[in-house]
This record gives structure tokens, sequence and C-alpha cells, in this order.
């Protein structure tokens, strides 16, 4: 299973089964990066995860089914009050479980935890003001336990939002380090459980 990064929260996972695109970004300061997959994800409508032009894609998650669970959560602290609601995506490929968080904002969501708890692959928000931050996104990271976490939704290289980097996540971690892309077999190899995975360039 190969997982690819863009930037922002823009990840293309692709499997012997299916591919899918999640949050694809516009007017972040990034490279759009045009591609297609079977499948596509937008945790909610705002601008940098929802700009659908630039995957084909056959078709678009917007339902559960026997592939693909969403769960309703919230994007900022308040019940949505904030910012709206945002969905998280959990779903199976290649026998394994992975959970997309988009732009999660709750500072401790149990019953999220429950269901995510053990999962293999966990992407998770880390660069606060609009979403959770470092310090909630580690306190998620423990209580999943996930085979491995990657971090996403952080300032890199272009970007222009205005959230925080990624380093204070991984202050104190031991991770391994992937350029563009990881295969994901490999990569728990490593026996680390943290992975930055840097976006392509």
């Amino acid at each position: 299973m190969l997982v690819e990064y863009f930037g922002h929260s823009y990840f293309k996972i692709s499997g012997k089964e299916y591919s899918i695109c999640l949050d694809p970004f516009s007017r972040v300061g990034l490279k759009e990066v045009q591609t297609k997959a079977n499948y596509l994800f937008s945790s909610h409508s705002h601008f940098d995860h929802s700009n659908l032009e630039i995957v084909k894609y056959d078709q678009i998650v917007k339902a559960s089914d026997n592939r693909f669970t969403i769960i309703k959560t919230f994007h900022d602290n308040e019940k949505g009050k904030l910012r709206g609601e945002n969905d998280v995506l959990l779903f199976n490929l290649d026998g394994y479980k992975i959970a997309f968080l988009g732009d999660f904002g709750e500072d401790d969501n149990i019953k999220l935890i429950e269901k995510l708890k053990g999962i293999d692959l966990l992407l998770i928000c880390v660069g606060g003001k609009y979403t959770i931050d470092s310090k909630t996104a580690t306190y998620y990271a423990e209580k999943i336990n996930a085979k491995l976490t990657v971090p996403m939704h952080y300032k890199d290289g272009a970007s222009t939002i205005d959230i925080a980097t990624v380093d204070e996540f991984l202050k104190g971690k031991q991770y391994a380090v992937f350029e563009g892309s990881l295969d994901f077999e490999k990569a728990l190899l490593t026996n680390y459980k943290y992975a930055l995975l840097k976006m392509q360039k």
C-alpha cells in the first residue's frame, strides 16, 4: 500500500483493491497536484479541503458502506459553532484499517478514540488554530495507538495557512522520515510508531 502526500491534508493512498484521494486543496500556496483515483473524499467544504476539480475520480465518498465509515465530528471544540462539522473517514484497504481525521477540532472525543483504537494507520492534523494542536494530537495518537501515525495539516514550504509547523508535534518522539511517499509495509518494518511524510515536490 502506497501513501502519497501532496501537502496540507491532501493524500493519495493506493492499494491492490482501489485508490483514494483525501482532501485536495486550493489556494494554500502549495502546488495543486492533479491526479486520479477510484475514490475521492472531502472532510468538509472549506476551500483548503475540497478542490475536487484537480482529481479525476470514479466515485465520491459521501456515505458509509461496507468499505467506508464516515464519523461525524466537529471542526472546533464548541460543537461546530465556530467552524462547523467535520467528517472523519475510517476505511479498509488491502486488509489495513486507516483513519483520516480531516480538520478535526475536538479536545476529547472519547467515542472517536474507541472507534479508532488499534487501527493500522492514523492521519492526524497537528497545526492548531483551526484544528487540534500538537499537544492534543499527541493525546489522541497515544490513546488510539495506531501501528503508524502520520501528521498532517501543518505549515510547511510555501504554505500560506497561518498554523504551526510540525516541529512541536515531533518533539520527543521517535519517527521515520519519508520523502513524498511511503510504502506502508516497509514503514512498519522501521518499528517506529510515527512517520514524517514530507510532501512531494
